[in-house]
């Protein structure tokens, strides 16, 4: 069976100042978007200052140098445009939607908040109450904390990506923390643009190269944190007492090798088979659909550059937790040593290659 795809046509620039430039010609709907990625993200917050590069994407939105957080949400709205913004272990990201007519004057604004944003005090003061008030909610759900203890038992406290943000580390982020974090990351140099909308590659380039080109780099550059792991040299299990909850939640994990290894896709096909999907996997079938224990369960991978983290969880009763547990591992030692079967393997593929082009449907994406 022929598992090719056919992905849109994109040409891809590489400035002088480093920047990535990608442009997308997408003329089935007359609207733009356009999407900045700066290599550096949670990982490369300072320590105890955990929260800085969620705060400074954040505040980078609340105004620019000329235009305080109202007047630029008044010119935005005005122009039917929104922002988006994404903050992950090794990246920020933050992109605009807007229709093609507005693109002249939105992208330049865009652009405005990128690279001269307003950094106001009152700002951020609000931000990191919204921010705590966020965290506070979160440290309620027996889920999230069992993902926070889970991290720190993988990675170690030592590194950031075991520690995570507290209510006492947002609290000590400063104003001259958030600049010192733009300026030394929020830069062109290793960064990626994308330009995706209703024009040709040639008139997209005309309107926008020198506005790409004329951000400039710091003198000082900062080095993005990559966090790396290694195998625990045993197996730990670490116990959460709350006494008031009447189900438990699971995890269940180990390290894998990151995007970067040869051994990625391999192992994300493998982990569809195995939890990743949802009714058609063998932990579902067997732990909800045999036994009825659980509601749901699913594995996945979460990967960086340079490791992975492979987890299932599920949540059940106290008095099941025992009974789905001993199914996990049976059905996880099972196809660690016995693999997996040409049917699945063909299933898998036929899924990972048709999903693909959900994942590419509208300009967003």
């Amino acid at each position: 069976m022929d598992f090719s795809y056919t992905f849109p046509p994109v040409h891809e620039d590489r400035l002088d100042n480093g920047l990535t430039v990608i442009w997308v010609p997408h003329r089935e709907q007359n609207v733009f978007t356009i999407a900045l990625q700066v290599p550096a993200g949670k990982f490369s917050d300072p320590s105890g200052q955990e929260g800085t590069a969620e705060l400074a994407l954040g505040l980078m939105q609340k105004g620019t140098q000329e235009l305080d957080a109202e007047m630029l949400a008044e010119k935005l709205e005005f122009a039917g445009a929104s922002l988006y913004s994404d903050v992950g272990d090794e990246h920020i990201l933050i992109g605009c939607r807007m229709l093609a007519k507005y693109s002249e004057t939105i992208i330049p604004l865009f652009w405005e908040i990128v690279t001269k944003p307003g950094f106001r005090e009152k700002e951020l003061s609000r931000l990191k109450k919204e921010m705590i008030t966020a965290l506070q909610a979160e440290l309620v759900d027996p889920a999230s904390i069992a993902n926070r203890h889970f991290y720190a038992e993988i990675l170690g406290r030592e590194q950031l990506a075991g520690r995570g943000a507290t209510g006492k580390s947002i609290k000590r982020v400063s104003l001259g923390s958030i600049r010192s974090f733009y300026g030394s990351f929020v830069i062109p140099s290793g960064s990626t643009v994308v330009l995706a909308g209703d024009a040709a590659i040639d008139q997209m380039k005309s309107r926008w190269v020198g506005l790409f080109r004329s951000w400039k780099n710091p003198a000082q550059q900062g080095r993005p944190v990559r966090c790396t792991t290694t195998e625990p040299a045993a197996t730990t299990i670490r116990l959460l007492d709350k006494p008031d909850l009447s189900q438990t939640s699971l995890l269940f994990g180990h390290p894998v090798p990151g995007e970067y290894d040869n051994d990625h896709e391999p192992l994300a096909i493998a982990n569809y088979i195995l939890g990743g999907g949802n009714f058609s996997s063998r932990l579902m079938s067997r732990v909800r659909v045999v036994l009825g224990n659980t509601y749901n369960i699913n594995s996945q991978i979460l990967c960086n550059r340079q490791f992975g983290i492979f987890m299932i969880a599920t949540s059940t009763q106290n008095s099941q937790a025992g009974e789905v547990l001993r199914t996990i591992l049976d059905v996880y030692n099972d196809i660690s040593k016995n693999g997996i079967t040409s049917d699945e393997l063909e299933k898998a593929k036929q899924f990972a290659t048709g999903n693909m082009a959900f994942q590419l449907e509208g300009i967003g994406n």
